[in-house]
């Protein structure tokens, strides 16, 4: 009986494609395998999805060649990509890709070469001498082709059948190895030090003799790296001692994925009460070996990351795997140099700004093994931890979390709750201000809450004041107001320090001309462009496109531009002003962009080289420094601004989660936020740290509104270049969308989105509130009926117009 396997593909079309397996292949197929096969009109890379021996009803091709030895994803991941895809309503294929890593995933180099040798009559010069240089050549690169000649004219041959594409798999890269150095199996001691001795008595004793001494005193074998911290032995005198046959080196596979902080697992801090409560109920659940809930609520400060220790160090005494996951890319090396300090070379890191060298070795690390504990940001959820027995999602209120552009839109936290289910591992979610979707579950018995309402070692929370800014209009030192001015001024006198938050990159909102009025604008976006000083630059944050700003409007010609609003560069320039005698660091999208950057500085305002952090909502979240005893929210409404059923959440967290940074060590902290609207519940409830007064009031108003969490809200985002198609397909869509909820869910919508274009695509969106509790299946039948019904209907020119489809979309 013959033998097919079904595979996917990264793109977004939803169903496996059949394809038969030839007999040299049978033994060696198996679901999770890449595959090299034929599809569409060219060759792609491809992944088993499953295998079986049920004939189609029609002609199948056989896969080209399988490309791995032994599976890249695992049976588990597999079942968890595959929840995903339905869930989120993408394609399998597309799930996969972004749980893979570069040099596993679905890659391939795309080249052209000619149809037929035989050049048409009908081409034009340039077209000719494109034939001719492509002829010349076995591999003229797609994207070298498009750089040189245009995409315009490029697409045109390959659509009049003279080029054609074919592409070719971009195999795995190599694993990482490391010279080892032995000695070699001649090798006697007595001999040496024979040696040794006689190039002593010559009064010989070189270099390289001296590296023999100490090389004896060294347990060989041993790694290069480790050697060479010598000053007696480096690349020259090891080859030296080599050439006399001593020493031998070899190539081996390296574990070492660059992490060098300080290990000492004696350093193990001993729990409180409250937080061994809530270690206890965590270890009851790992001993059980099921799938188990938590959501841990603790106040700023409260030691949370104490418990995630050590339930970690229980899950690998019992053999198991552990997931870390946290928001913010920035966050990561400080939770690591914790983490390191108790689990040490056990730890790998997998977060985006990490070189794809680090990302697949730190993945090759933990399928196989040889690492036990995954630490990053959300795409870690997808890390290949064996034998997994505990997540724990870090902040889980964060909005990071939420994978927005490409697909698959997925929710970090959601997929780790996933995740944990399908391995009986436990999942422990953590935060200060839970997100009403995880409170609102805890209460519905989806997970258990455990507290945590008081500081180690008898530390208050910081008192928080709040400043009403009209009513300081008179009394502001540039951007803050006096008592701010004064609290950071006495905390310097102190040699203490302080933190800025400003929610808003750059120098300036925006300019203006104060001739004409005109205000630049992004080309591609519906946005105006902000203002960054430093490189007298205006620049989109939305799609990057910037320009140089020389002073005079565009429109009228007038050096009258002038800069409105503010934005953290300017903040830090008058800060300095204000503080001459300090140091400023600032910390945002601008100055984190390059390796590393975010742990250089806050390794700098922990080692208390600079005395004031400036920075957007990154210095909010997870930061622990001793000596900040002072933090001010310059801006405390910038988060209402942004239109969005979250908007109250989102100020209270940041509010809470930033005034949680001062006096996190005995000492006392006070937070002050300025504001225009100081009797808003949000402002109000996090000046007195009262989440669960927040969350009366927030849930509250969600459930008049059937907001989430009373409702799962599908998010349906149409995309193209011109206009008014994209209006007639979101409108037809919405229609069909409409029939097929009935009249028990209403359809919001079309309507333009926010910003109605970005990066040169027009965009309109349409939302539903469908029940919270439909799942997978109840989700992909809605949307399958919808767009079945919309394929019959869709108005001309639809071909050009994308649908996304956004499952519990955030905003």
């Amino acid at each position: 009986m013959s033998n097919y396997a079904e595979i996917v593909f990264p793109t977004a079309v939803r169903y496996p494609f059949t394809y038969f397996l030839a007999e040299e292949h049978i033994d060696q197929a198996k679901a999770g395998k890449r595959v090299w096969a034929p599809f569409r009109q060219h060759k792609a890379i491809g992944m088993i999805v499953d295998i079986h021996q049920r004939k189609p009803e029609f002609n199948t091709r056989p896969i080209e060649k399988i490309l791995d030895e032994e599976p890249v994803l695992s049976d588990e991941l597999l079942r968890l990509t595959k929840w995903m895809y339905r869930f989120y309503y993408c394609g399998w294929g597309e799930t996969i890709q972004a749980a893979l890593p570069v040099g596993l995933n679905f890659v391939a180099d795309k080249f052209l070469r000619l149809v037929d040798e035989d050049f048409p009559e009908y081409l034009n010069e340039k077209q000719l001498q494109i034939a001719r240089d492509i002829q010349k050549s076995e591999r003229y690169s797609l994207q070298e082709a498009q750089k040189r000649w245009g995409h315009g004219i490029i697409k045109k041959l390959v659509g009049q059948k003279i080029l054609e594409v074919w592409q070719e798999p971009v195999m795995q890269m190599d694993p990482r190895t490391e010279k080892l150095w032995q000695w070699t199996e001649k090798t006697e001691f007595y001999e040496i030090r024979s040696l040794i001795n006689d190039y002593k008595e010559k009064d010989k004793f070189y270099k390289w003799v001296q590296a023999l001494e100490l090389l004896t005193e060294l347990d060989l074998p041993e790694f290069q790296n480790e050697l060479i911290q010598y000053d007696l032995l480096d690349h020259y005198t090891l080859q030296r001692v080599a050439k006399e046959e001593l020493i031998v080196s070899r190539e081996v596979e390296s574990a070492d994925l660059g992490l060098k902080y300080e290990y000492d697992p004696t350093q193990l801090k001993t729990l409180n009460d409250e937080q061994q409560a809530a270690f206890d109920e965590i270890e009851k659940a790992l001993n059980k070996n099921e799938f188990s809930s938590f959501l841990l609520y603790g106040i700023t400060g409260s030691g949370k990351t104490e418990i995630y220790i050590h339930a970690l160090k229980r899950a690998l005494e019992q053999g198991k795997g552990g997931l870390v996951l946290v928001p913010e890319i920035g966050l990561t090396p400080q939770i690591v140099r914790r983490f390191y300090k108790i689990f040490g070379d056990t730890i790998a890191v997998l977060h985006s700004r990490l070189t794809k060298r680090e990302r697949y070795d730190a993945w090759r690390a933990l399928q196989k093994g040889d690492k036990r504990i995954a630490i990053g940001a959300r795409s870690a959820v997808f890390a290949p931890v064996k034998n997994l027995g505990i997540v724990i999602v870090d902040e889980e209120h964060d909005a990071s979390y939420k994978q927005e552009d490409p697909a698959p839109r997925y929710h970090g936290r959601d997929v780790a709750i996933m995740r944990a289910h399908l391995n009986d591992a436990t999942v422990v979610m953590g935060s200060a201000t839970p997100s009403m979707v995880s409170l609102y579950g805890a209460r519905k018995g989806k997970s258990r809450l455990l507290s945590l309402t008081k500081r180690p070692l008898e530390a208050k929370l910081p008192d928080v004041k709040v400043l009403d800014l009209k009513q300081y209009r008179s009394a502001m030192r540039g951007p803050i107001a006096v008592p701010l001015y004064e609290a950071i001024r006495e905390a310097l006198d102190k040699n203490e320090q302080a933190i800025l938050l400003y929610n808003r990159r750059g120098f300036a909102s925006y300019l203006q001309c104060e001739h004409c009025g005109d205000i630049p604008e992004c080309p591609n976006c519906s946005v105006s462009l902000t203002y960054h000083k430093s490189k007298r630059q205006l620049r989109c944050h939305y799609c990057g496109y910037s320009e140089r700003q020389h002073g005079r409007c565009k429109e009228c010609g007038h050096d009258a531009m002038q800069s409105q609003g503010g934005g953290t560069q300017q903040l830090e320039e008058r800060i300095a002003d204000l503080y001459p005698d300090a140091n400023t660091l600032r910390m945002d999208f601008d100055t984190t962009s390059g390796k590393g950057a975010h742990d250089k500085i806050l390794k700098a305002f922990g080692r208390k080289e600079a005395d004031i952090l400036v920075g957007t909502q990154i210095v909010g979240k997870g930061l622990d420094f001793p000596d900040v005893t002072v933090v001010g929210v310059v801006h405390a409404d910038t988060e209402l601004a942004f239109p969005s059923f979250r908007s109250s959440e989102r100020m209270f967290q940041l509010l809470s989660q930033v005034a949680g940074r001062s006096g996190r060590a005995g000492k006392e902290g006070v937070g002050y936020f300025q504001t225009w609207q100081p009797d808003h519940p949000a402002i109000q409830t996090a000046k007195f740290h009262d989440y669960k007064a927040f969350a009366r009031h927030e849930l509250a108003y969600r459930k008049m509104l059937q907001y989430p969490p009373y409702s799962r809200i599908i998010r349906f985002i149409f995309k193209g270049k011109r206009e008014r198609r994209v209006q007639a397909v979101a409108t037809t869509f919405t229609e069909c969308l409409g029939r097929t909820l009935g009249s028990y869910e209403p359809v919001l919508g079309p309507s333009p989105a926010v910003i109605v274009k970005m990066q040169n695509f027009f965009r309109w969106e349409s939302f539903i509130k469908v029940d919270p509790s439909n799942g997978a299946n109840a989700i992909e039948q809605l949307i399958d009926k919808t767009f079945e019904s919309y394929e019959q209907q869709k108005p001309d020119g639809a071909s050009s117009v994308r649908i996304n489809v956004n499952v519990d979309a955030v905003e």
